[in-house]
């Protein structure tokens, strides 16, 4: 498949359409996905065609039970609806049922027994199906909703799918991802942060391109963490200081996104360091929406960096 065209749907899976609870988002719509895999997995992909039966229902459920928070319930009756409205998955309707319910703009979520009466079965879009059929780029997609949705629950979802796929039956393997993660990990960080730079304010667009980058708070390769709270937008001089642990984002009781702490290497006396020296003591700049400020724990790994960097 063209590497443009996998880039496109690499990005809808990285921006799903999620119901809100405060800074809490419903964990249904990647559980689902990963138990459509499964299916996949275990049929040895099969048709094109999945109906919300017990044995989905049990596989959700599976994948539901690791990932869910506070009052989540696994009722796979919600994502199966809504995941329509993200331009991958759509209803084909049991005989007698008409289009309206197909477009997703009935009102409400249906009960699973209004479902299963009035849709014959989900499939994805011809499209999204090819690059799904391809085992390497099915195990890579799977990876790569865990690293965005649930990276803190990795080993126990890898076992869950390693009892069906043999390339990550060993929890403690690095599987690959799919090429254009990071780019999908940037256009949303850089999109939460309006293309601000979190430590100076500098923002210049344009057309395609920005001044800022995307950087992980916790790296990539020791956390596998692409949510959104992992990230900071910064200018090239700030990313390079950050990940030399010259400067960090730390925790703070007053500023819940953080403030900036510096290292002792530098000396505000000197030309080329007293620019990142003045960052202490600053407020992260946050990004556009609370959910998506920086994670506690992240802060604290940079904090304890910066102490012992």
């Amino acid at each position: 498949m063209d590497a443009a065209l996998r880039q496109h749907w690499l990005d809808r899976l990285y921006n799903l359409r999620r119901d809100k609870r405060g800074d809490h988002e419903r964990p249904h719509k990647p559980a689902l996905l990963l138990a459509l895999f499964e299916r996949m997995d275990r049929a040895g992909i099969g048709l094109n065609a999945f109906s919300p039966d017990e044995e989905l229902v049990r596989a959700f459920r599976r994948y539901f039970e690791v990932v869910q928070q506070r009052d989540d319930r696994p009722t796979l009756e919600n994502p199966f609806f809504h995941l329509c409205g993200d331009g991958f998955w759509e209803l084909v309707p049991a005989p007698g049922q008409g289009p309206t319910y197909v477009a997703g703009s009935a009102s409400g979520t249906p009960s699973l027994a209004a479902l299963r009466r009035q849709v014959a079965h989900g499939r994805f879009v011809s499209e999204f199906w090819e690059l799904v059929c391809e085992p390497v780029a099915r195990h890579q997609l799977r990876e790569a909703i865990i690293a965005r949705y649930f990276p803190e629950k990795r080993v126990e979802l890898q076992v869950l799918a390693g009892e069906i796929e043999s390339a990550v039956a060993d929890a403690e393997s690095e599987p690959d991802l799919p090429p254009g993660r990071d780019a999908a990990f940037r256009r949303i960080v850089l999109e939460v942060y309006d293309y601000t730079c979190a430590a100076c304010g500098a923002r210049l667009v344009m057309g395609d391109d920005a001044l800022v980058e995307a950087a992980h708070i916790i790296p990539f390769s020791i956390g596998r963490n692409d949510k959104p709270t992992n990230g900071l937008a910064l200018c090239p001089n700030h990313h390079w200081a950050m990940d030399r642990y010259l400067i960090a984002p730390c925790p703070d009781t007053k500023e819940r996104q953080g403030v900036w702490r510096v290292s002792r290497r530098l000396d505000d006396r000197l030309q080329g360091q007293r620019d990142l020296a003045a960052l202490a003591g600053r407020p992260v700049i946050p990004p556009g929406e609370e959910k998506f400020y920086p994670a506690p724990e992240a802060l604290r790994w940079r904090e304890e960096k910066l102490a012992t960097g």
